[in-house]
């Protein structure tokens, strides 16, 4: 039975964890700024042209965009934040297992040939581990 295997740091494989991390915010941000942009322009463009708003109600509006503009000022950054440390999380289950295989491959490599490939079960690679395991199992004992 695999021992229970716990990662405490968060950022272990830097390249390929740092192009993981950037992917998922890259994918997750542009989405979020541009749907709130177009809100806000649609927002705007709805007030001032399409209504034919005269500059004394307009005045009144003024307000409300400067509301708008709070909210926007004070959301975006939380979503921003709440989108970065779930791509970590992301990039984390995705670089920490191809850390634990190359640092049991390198123990197989210098000779340990009792290791056997283990990965944790949020990692979902168990096919993989044993298909490993069955390849040094037929590798003749040195």
């Amino acid at each position: 039975m695999a021992e229970h295997i716990k990662r405490r740091q968060y950022f272990i494989k830097g390249p390929i964890q740092s192009r993981y991390l950037i992917l998922t915010v890259v994918s997750m941000l542009i989405p979020t700024l541009l749907v709130s942009g177009c809100l806000y322009y649609l927002i705007a463009t709805l007030m001032a042209q399409e209504l034919g708003l005269p500059e004394s109600i307009y005045g009144h509006l003024i307000p409300v965009l400067k509301k708008i503009n709070v909210y926007l000022a004070v959301g975006l950054p939380i979503v921003f934040t709440a989108v970065f440390f779930y791509a970590v999380i992301i990039s984390h289950r995705l670089a920490g297992p191809i850390f634990r295989l190359e640092k049991d491959l390198d123990r197989i490599i210098s000779g340990d040939r009792s290791v056997r490939i283990h990965f944790r079960t949020k990692d979902r690679l168990d096919s993989l581990a044993q298909k490993l395991n069955q390849v040094l199992d037929k590798l003749p004992k040195a």
